[in-house]
C-alpha cells in the first residue's frame, strides 16, 4: 500500500485465503456478494423513506456482516455507522449514510473491475 493511498474495498487476498485460495470459488462468492450488497442497498434507500429506524438497523446489521465476511471492510464500516444510528432512531443520518454505502458499492465495483472480477 502506497503512503497516501487509502485501504482497498475489499481484501482480495484475505477472501482468497479464507476461501483456500479457490479462484473459481473466490469469483463465485463475489458475484453472489456484489448482487446482495446492490439489493440491500436499495432496500435500505426503500426503508429510508418510511420513518421507521427499526428495519433499517435490522438489514444495515446483516450488510455490516456480510460485507464483514467478504472482508469489505470500508462497507462494513459504514453499515455499522448506520445501524448504530438506527439503533438510536437518528433517522436524520439514514440518508447521508445510505448514500454513503452507495458511494463505497461503487467503489469496490471500480476495484473489481481494476482487479479482473
Amino acid at each position: 500500500m502506497e503512503p497516501n493511498d487509502v485501504p482497498p474495498a475489499i481484501d482480495l487476498a484475505a477472501l482468497s485465503h479464507m476461501l483456500g485460495g479457490d479462484v473459481s470459488l473466490v469469483k463465485m462468492i463475489l458475484e453472489k456478494f456484489r448482487e446482495e450488497i446492490a439489493g440491500d442497498i436499495a432496500a435500505l434507500t426503500d426503508l429510508a423513506s418510511s420513518g421507521d429506524p427499526e428495519p433499517i438497523r435490522a438489514l444495515a446489521h446483516r450488510l455490516k456482516g456480510t460485507c464483514s465476511n467478504a472482508q469489505a471492510m470500508p462497507l462494513s464500516n459504514v453499515a455499522k455507522s448506520l445501524q448504530t444510528a438506527m439503533a438510536a432512531g437518528d433517522m436524520a443520518q439514514a440518508p447521508d449514510l445510505i448514500e454513503k454505502l452507495e458511494m463505497e458499492r461503487k467503489l469496490l465495483e471500480r476495484y473489481l473491475a481494476e482487479q479482473g472480477y
